[in-house]
């Protein structure tokens, strides 16, 4: 008997199907594989309802080819490649279903497959998202009419071209680039043109011409529409590296958010004072933070602590925690040595704080030391975590007294901290506040 609810109705209940296997906010950093894995279960879930009838094959449709995975990293998954290659090309109307792409290890692929793979990823019109890992990408890059908002290039190549190529990308708002080393990933490309770029991660920042590593020219973005700037760097940081991150922050001179790898930077590096005005997040260093944020509207910090510079380094402690021109919303400090007075600075100088997240290296007997007594009457969010672990702020004693030093926390918080929702000091746990009512929800996910 085939359904008598309407088509949206069962599609709502399959997408509920689809979801329910794993929540995507898991898995959207993570590696290749794992998101591999995610999205091959994630069809799998509602597979067995395609052969249930053919109305259900036809509304299952669109969660089936909704992602696709080439994967060319074994010989069962090449099996697979080919087979979905054959669906795609005996149905052409599923191709505008394809919304998202995934390509990874398919410098394994040869042959008559490939070409065959190439012309339908040629044909992939709808797709938005697309992930390109060990692969080439020469006849890959969609055109510049295309949908795509999200391109990931993780050690891609090309294959060599008489002539330097131009490539444009009208629609893209989110590009990763990291070529790992491999000089012939982007510069076989004369220019990547990004105008509607927003979010650009790359690996490197060497100065133009300077080495045959990544090029940051290539990327050709409207400096106007670019916020946010990532650098993930996984090569030695010297100074040519800094020459190149000063010539790209000229160009990129207006991001809001700016992220920079926890390598050293060379002694007496500056900036210059009228670079990246407009900045209101800083991720980095903590001994570089006050070089990248003074002056500026930061509102958003995250500083990591290494092992040569701690708050006890410095004279000039508030710039570490108020280092722009306005008050801070967020401060996250990451590694931290946490001393008797550390609350009370936060507190003194932060008070606008509306989220706050320590991560604090544990130095003898540190759960002594936090207290919430000092106001800070806009905090909704709070997290206290012991690091390396990373492991609860209260520790296990002989007297066993950890539950009842954490509630007593937990009660007395609200105090000081009225608008205080949330409040984690396990990494298995956190504490809600509505109103008069204190919640403990367990979790899996580390903090």
């Amino acid at each position: 008997m085939a359904p008598t609810f309407p088509e949206e109705i069962w599609l709502q209940i399959f997408e509920l199907v689809q979801n329910g296997w794993v929540a995507l906010s898991r898995v959207a950093t993570r590696g290749a594989s794992e998101q591999i894995n995610y999205y091959r279960a994630r069809a799998g879930s509602v597979c067995p309802l395609t052969e249930t009838c053919r109305t259900f094959h036809r509304i299952c449709q669109p969660l089936l080819f909704e992602t696709i995975v080439i994967d060319g990293h074994s010989e069962a998954s090449r099996r697979r490649a080919g087979s979905l290659v054959d669906v795609l090309q005996r149905k052409p109307h599923l191709k505008d279903m394809v919304s998202r792409v995934y390509i990874y290890s398919t410098i394994f692929i040869k042959g008559e497959l490939r070409d065959r793979m190439e012309r339908v990823l040629a044909g992939l019109c709808s797709v938005r998202d697309l992930w390109i890992q060990t692969a080439n990408i020469t006849t890959t890059l969609p055109g510049g009419r295309s949908r795509l908002e999200r391109l990931v290039l993780l050690q891609a190549t090309t294959r060599p071209t008489e002539r330097e190529i131009t490539h444009s990308l009208e629609s893209l708002k989110h590009l990763r680039c990291e070529p790992n080393g491999l000089r012939i990933a982007t510069n076989a490309f004369k220019a990547l043109v990004v105008p509607a770029l927003e979010t650009l991660q790359i690996d490197s920042v060497y100065l133009t011409g300077t080495t045959d590593l990544c090029d940051h020219q290539v990327f050709q973005f409207n400096p106007a529409v670019l916020k946010e700037l990532i650098i993930k760097s996984s090569f030695v940081w010297n100074r040519s590296m800094e020459e190149g991150l000063v010539e790209l922050l000229k160009r990129a001179s207006g991001i809001k958010s700016l992220k920079l790898p926890l390598q050293d930077f060379t002694q007496g590096f500056t900036l210059p004072d009228d670079l990246i005005s407009d900045l209101e997040t800083f991720n980095g260093r903590a001994d570089i933070a006050f070089t990248f944020c003074k002056g500026r509207p930061i509102r958003d910090l995250r500083a990591c602590f290494s092992d040569r510079f701690t708050w006890s380094t410095t004279d000039d402690v508030p710039n570490l925690i108020r280092p722009g021109s306005v008050p801070l919303k967020h401060l996250y400090l990451d590694w931290t040595l946490w001393e008797d007075d550390t609350m009370e600075y936060i507190a003194r100088h932060c008070p606008q704080l509306v989220s706050l997240k320590i991560r604090a290296e544990r130095v003898g007997r540190i759960d002594s030391t936090l207290t919430t007594r000092y106001s800070m009457p806009k905090l909704r969010r709070a997290t206290f975590i012991s690091v390396p672990g990373p492991g609860p702020w209260y520790q296990d004693d002989d007297d066993g007294w950890m539950v009842e030093k954490e509630a007593k926390l937990v009660q007395g918080s609200r105090e000081f901290w009225p608008q205080l929702e949330y409040l984690r000091l396990d990494p298995q746990h956190f504490w809600t506040y509505r109103d008069l009512e204190v919640g403990w929800i367990q979790v899996e996910e580390v903090e």
